[in-house]
């Protein structure tokens, strides 16, 4: 008789082999954020975000378990810029999506800061996935890489077409040529000073995930350029990755990565 697989095993799993909990930034909870430890997987959805489509998209394709890198749930953030804001229980995609996975009986577990720092991780994921090769420099979050001279314009086409996206920002010279690429995926250019990190290398142009204005005018000013991707696009590489170790471990399941669109892929 085959052996039923629990969440538990799952879990286990990511957290000793894959992305250990020691990795995780302190008040970053990781792990079970929804739902029971003692379910039995039937099928796994691995995602950027937990967003209503993506929950309807597992529901329908059957599986009881998701794997985000994200939060499930906004929180109540008493900012004092809002006059009416809602409180964590009474906002409608908090509402929306919690009642959704009680009526299916799913599990929700995240990976966060560990994974964005574990080796192998998030930050080597994007790197990795673009295709560079010689890594030079390596910070907690911060890869620099010394590749084959490319142009600027060149670059900003290549991260395009590997990260599936129709465009990314850009600024710089186009016809500049760039032999040192600078990664900064996921949220870290919602850092107004993130460039500071790059400040001992020999880094170009560095590449971003989601990008405030504030950050790109101050990476300017650093005499970098840049490119702007997305947060989920940077961050696909690394849920990728899960996707197939989840795979390899429990051939018996059924795992499909989901885009926060809810597509497979």
């Amino acid at each position: 008789m085959e052996k039923k697989t629990l969440v538990r095993d799952v879990a286990k799993y990511i957290e000793t082999e894959i992305a250990p909990l020691k990795y995780s930034l302190p008040d970053d909870k990781n792990g079970l954020i929804f739902g029971s430890l003692n379910n039995k997987v039937v099928g796994i959805a691995v995602c950027w975000s937990p967003t209503l489509k993506v929950i309807e998209k597992a529901t329908v394709s059957k599986a009881n378990l998701i794997i985000s890198h994200e939060w499930l749930v906004y929180e109540y953030t008493k900012n004092r810029w809002m006059e009416n804001e809602c409180g964590t229980s009474t906002k409608v995609p908090n509402m929306k999506r919690l009642r959704l996975l009680s009526e299916n009986n799913m599990t929700v577990l995240k990976y966060h800061s560990n994974w964005d720092i574990a080796p192998g991780g998030i930050a080597d994921s994007f790197g990795e996935y673009l295709g560079f090769k010689n890594l030079v420099k390596k910070g907690k979050l911060v890869r620099v890489y010394h590749e084959k001279p490319i142009l600027l314009r060149e670059l900003a086409e290549l991260v395009a077409e590997k990260l599936r996206i129709n465009y990314v920002g850009v600024s710089g010279e186009p016809e500049k040529k760039i032999d040192y690429v600078g990664t900064a995926p996921g949220g870290l250019g919602q850092i107004f000073t993130y460039a500071d990190d790059f400040r001992d290398s020999n880094a170009q142009v560095l590449i971003f995930g989601e990008m405030l204005q504030y950050t790109e005018i101050y990476t300017q000013e650093t005499e970098y350029s840049y490119i702007a991707t997305s947060h989920e696009a940077s961050e696909m590489p690394g849920m990728l990755k899960i996707t197939s170790l989840l795979k390899k471990k429990f051939r018996q399941i059924p795992v499909n990565y989901l885009t926060s669109a809810g597509d497979t892929h």
